[in-house]
């Protein structure tokens, strides 16, 4: 619920994620310059969540005939072990 008359709100615009176009953060009262909050800090700490919460830090995944390849041939090794130790 927002109260007050007036907020600071700061609006990080990603056109390139996907189905959303913006993220709105709205700041603190008590995030002030007297408590050492500059407004750089508070843009890098808006734009580092809005990165986190798009997925623009994932690790990339192996497609999944990687995981398939890697699965049959180790079937494969195990089969032939038996094999050749049996």
């Amino acid at each position: 619920m927002v109260k007050g008359l007036s907020r600071r709100v700061v609006m990080v615009r990603y056109p390139e994620a996907g189905v959303f176009e913006q993220a709105l953060f709205v700041v603190r009262d008590d995030a002030s310059v007297s408590r050492g909050v500059t407004a750089d800090d508070v843009l890098a700490e808006a734009c580092r969540i809005a990165q986190r919460q798009t997925g623009a830090n994932k690790r990339k995944r192996w497609p999944p005939l990687a995981y398939a390849l890697l699965g049959a041939g180790s079937v494969g090794l195990a089969w032939g072990l038996s094999l050749w130790l049996g």
